[in-house]
């Protein structure tokens, strides 16, 4: 069984100098959508209890299997240092912040420095707690897959969906944090009213499952035709035994 859980994660270090007061942020990110581009922030407040913008940063971009490395220098940090508890950083769903569904979080992580250190590692892991009306960045499932009369069978099935939604899914190789083209299609995750979802599929004339180099891949939506669209909201990788 494949656990499929939200997708990207990864960490951002900040780095404050205190000598020319400036602020430098990486976010390091896997499970992207590839080449994709995602607006970035550093924000007021909690992934929780989500603020203003305090200081742009440059956009995330990915590369072509959905890693980024985004690097930027803030001038001027008036908290004179990286505050403790005040501060979260976000990537957008993006490409850019409008519409809503844009502007979404996608990943987000808190930062706490009761130390006042001069630099501090925000994991960005699980996701962002998001805001009213945010969907689909919470979702989490299970993919099943067997071979059943000399063909593969996968079974779907997710939660925390958008409510009566509709998700394309695919096997692609690779593997979640270094994503490549699709394998084989699947039918689409449709969702409930409670926003709870499956799907089935049967690919004929396949015999086995190979180890390591599929990956399991929910979208955000059937479009696929931008980058919003395309955004993976939940992944797993197909390891032994699943």
């Amino acid at each position: 069984m494949v656990t499929l859980k939200h997708v990207p994660h990864g960490t951002s270090v900040l780095t404050y100098d205190a000598v020319a007061k400036t602020l430098t942020v990486e976010i390091k990110l896997v499970g992207l959508a590839p080449s994709s581009s995602h607006p970035a922030h550093i924000h007021a407040g909690s992934c929780a209890h989500q603020g203003a913008v305090d200081y742009p940063l440059n956009a995330v971009m990915a590369d072509a299997t959905g890693v980024a490395d985004s690097k930027t220098t803030v001038s001027s940090i008036k908290e004179g240092g990286i505050p403790d508890s005040t501060w979260y950083v976000n990537v957008h769903n993006g490409p850019g912040l409008s519409p809503d569904v844009q502007f979404q979080p996608l990943v987000c992580g808190d930062v706490a420095n009761a130390s006042k250190a001069t630099s501090v590692t925000v994991q960005m892991l699980e996701g962002p707690t998001p805001p009213p009306g945010s969907v689909d960045e919470t979702a989490m499932g299970t993919a099943t897959l067997t071979i059943v009369n000399g063909a593969l069978q996968v079974v779907i099935t997710a939660s925390g969906l958008a409510p009566s939604g509709s998700h394309a899914a695919h096997i692609h190789m690779g593997s979640c944090e270094s994503q490549g083209a699709v394998v084989h299609p699947l039918s689409s995750v449709v969702a409930d009213a409670t926003g709870k979802g499956t799907s089935t599929t049967t690919v004929p004339s396949v015999t086995s499952i190979p180890s390591g180099t599929w990956y399991v891949n929910v979208h955000r939506s059937t479009l696929l035709t931008t980058q919003t669209d395309f955004d993976p909201i939940i992944c797993g990788d197909v390891v032994p035994g699943s």
